[in-house]
């Protein structure tokens, strides 16, 4: 009887290898030889840069191998997670030329010169209005087309962006994350702590 056990065990470990060899070499990305580009398994993006390919194949396959220390929240790619771990650690070292402003991504400073230099590289369809971020204008364009694709879990409230969702949700948790430095009074949005800070320099 034990005999048995232990070869259906070994069967069925046999099988559970022969299965992940079988999805393996899918997983692998192949090498195009006349450009040398190696492509995704799932779709027709190529890269010369393996590692390239590799990151992009976790966006089809949902891995998210590397793990952050302090909160356990998993990232794709090891640069994600290095950019998280800022967070944690309060490190902004990208630092703006201009002024005493500095980020936690290269991306996030990219975006704040364009204060300085007056770019504004995105501009609305439909009235022409322009932006220094890509953002600001999809948010901006839902004005005109009265979007709101953010629901509220609770009350079925829809709003145009996740961060007026994530504050219309406090009402319902009773959160006040922010709190004012002088009196310790607490509110559930910034704009409405710092209208109240400047109560206290009057």
């Amino acid at each position: 009887m034990i005999c048995c056990v232990l070869l259906m065990s070994i069967v069925a470990r046999l099988n559970f290898l022969k299965s992940i060899l079988e999805i393996i070499p899918e997983l692998v990305p192949k090498k195009d030889l006349i450009t040398g580009s190696y492509i995704c398994t799932f779709c027709n993006y190529s890269s010369v840069i393996l590692t390239n390919v590799k990151k992009h194949i976790r966006t089809h396959t949902g891995e998210r191998p590397y793990s952050c220390t302090v909160c356990s929240k998993r990232f794709s790619a090891k640069t994600n997670l290095n950019v998280h771990f800022r967070l944690h650690t309060g490190a902004l070292p990208y630092e703006c030329p201009h002024c005493d402003r500095s980020f936690n991504k290269k991306s996030n400073l990219k975006v704040h010169l364009r204060l300085h230099s007056g770019d504004l590289p995105y501009e609305c369809p439909v009235c022409k209005k322009r932006f220094n971020e890509k953002r600001n204008m999809i948010l901006h364009i839902r004005t005109h087309t009265g979007e709101r694709p953010y629901p509220c879990t609770v009350c079925e409230k829809r709003f145009s962006s996740k961060a007026n969702l994530n504050v219309h949700f406090r009402l319902h948790t009773g959160a006040l994350p922010f709190e004012c430095p002088q009196c310790r009074k607490r509110f559930n949005e910034k704009r409405s702590m710092l209208l109240h800070l400047m109560t206290h320099n009057k």
